[in-house]
């Protein structure tokens, strides 16, 4: 089958068209693999708006699209001129470039990194610009006419305040006259106070005094009365031995057979009495319910002997230490 011109020319243009096609894709492909535009957030915006100019190292590459205000930040929208590669480290400064306040957006690409999505947000950073120290100023002057009206509201008071000074000096005043009474307090109470020290620091030495006489008498009297105790216990071992040996003599004349023949003469009879009286009289001499000692004539023997014993004056020890230091 022969084919015509007008056929071939068909197919040639059709194949032509193909091929336009097939690299318009591809470049369609590579432009949206590469990235058209980026979105940024500033936490304060100046004075940029849109279709102000996108920068890198001086030269223009794109301009702002869109402002928008998102609360506490705002969120611009960059379209650059050709598709380029963003990493994650990539930077975005709002800065000023001009006395009248216009703004741009300076960008930093560096060439090592992750690659981002195209729904990825940028984190900018605002660089204040001479509106803004201008702006500063401005409030910087506000309150330094703040503190002027302080100051002097301190200084001269008011209608309605009183100044520093006149505070200070009737503060001042009232602080003199309270030191003023406390002085006339302190010199009529005074004597009153060192009079009560006086008796105070007196009656401590005689407490002091009457407790060393007190344990100097309480010493005296432990001594004697263990040194009475025990002679009593002495007198009562030797009264016990006694009783003791005439129980024993009793015992061995009652079952002494001889004893008893001789017991039957009056003679006997009489010196047994004599004995049984002075027994008797031995055993009298031991008053066991007062708990007190009596001699053979029937008086009273004290355990506590109360001579030479000192109350409140110096004991005889004492004494004698005075006089051997005297010599």
């Amino acid at each position: 089958m022969k084919i015509s011109d007008k056929t071939v020319g068909y197919i040639s243009f059709a194949a032509l068209l193909l091929i336009i096609a097939v690299i318009a894709f591809g470049m369609w492909k590579a432009h949206q693999e590469s990235s058209t535009t980026a979105t940024i957030d500033f936490n304060e915006l100046g004075s940029l708006q849109p279709e102000d100019p996108v920068t890198e190292n001086g030269y223009d590459i794109g301009h702002v699209k869109s402002v928008q205000w998102l609360g506490n930040l705002s969120r611009v929208v960059i379209v650059f001129d050709n598709p380029i590669t963003l990493r994650e480290s990539s930077s975005f400064k709002n800065v000023g470039f001009a006395l009248m306040g216009q703004r741009r957006i300076e960008v930093t690409r560096p060439k090592e990194g992750n690659r981002v999505p195209k729904d990825y947000v940028f984190q900018g950073e605002f660089v204040p610009g001479i509106t803004e120290t201008l702006r500063f100023m401005k409030d910087i002057q506000i309150q330094v006419l703040q503190i002027r009206d302080v100051v002097l509201l301190i200084a001269n008071g008011n209608d309605t305040t009183p100044s520093f000074t006149k505070v200070f000096n009737t503060t001042l005043h009232s602080v003199d006259s309270l030191l003023n009474s406390l002085d006339k307090t302190t010199r009529a109470a005074g004597p009153q106070i060192n009079n009560l020290l006086h008796k105070a620091n007196t009656a401590s030495r005689t407490v002091e005094q009457t407790a060393n006489t007190a344990d100097s008498l309480m010493s005296s009297i432990t001594i004697k009365a263990d040194s009475a105790v025990k002679d009593a216990k002495l007198a009562m071992l030797s009264i016990s031995n006694g009783i003791s040996k005439i129980d024993e003599i009793t015992l061995s004349v009652q079952n002494d057979t001889l004893a008893q023949n001789l017991l039957k003469t009056r003679e006997k009879i009489d010196r047994i009495d004599s004995l049984i009286t002075k027994v008797n009289e031995l055993i009298k001499a031991v008053n066991t319910k007062g708990a007190a000692i009596y001699d053979d004539h029937g008086n009273k023997v004290d355990l506590i002997k109360w001579k030479n014993l000192n109350i409140i004056g110096k004991t005889a020890r004492e004494k004698a230490k005075e006089r051997q230091e005297k010599h």
